[in-house]
């Protein structure tokens, strides 16, 4: 079995929550596409959270920056962890 690569930390606080979930996810990219959700659901923005909004990236222009395509594919691909990243965060917030 290969060695788990570690994950860049989410900014701040989000860290410690988003480090509660990482045995959901099997790769790298889904423990890093998680952060990068929470923290553009999470954190303040300027404007309505839209998806190019919630990757930081400018609106219509910036729709197919990575960021943007790499948050629509975790996003898409987000239903076969969806009850189980539900069920543990109604646990987190009861703790």
């Amino acid at each position: 079995m290969t060695k788990r690569l570690p994950c860049p930390p989410a900014p701040g606080p989000l860290e410690g929550y988003a480090a509660r979930f990482d045995d959901l996810f099997e790769t790298l990219a889904q423990r890093r596409g998680f952060r990068e959700y929470l923290d553009g659901l999470l954190l303040p923005r300027d404007r309505n959270k839209t998806l190019t909004c919630l990757a930081g990236a400018e609106p219509v222009v910036g729709a197919q920056h990575a960021a943007v395509q790499r948050l629509q594919f975790f996003l898409s691909e987000s239903t076969m962890w969806a009850s189980s990243t539900s069920a543990r965060s109604g646990r987190s917030t009861a703790e």
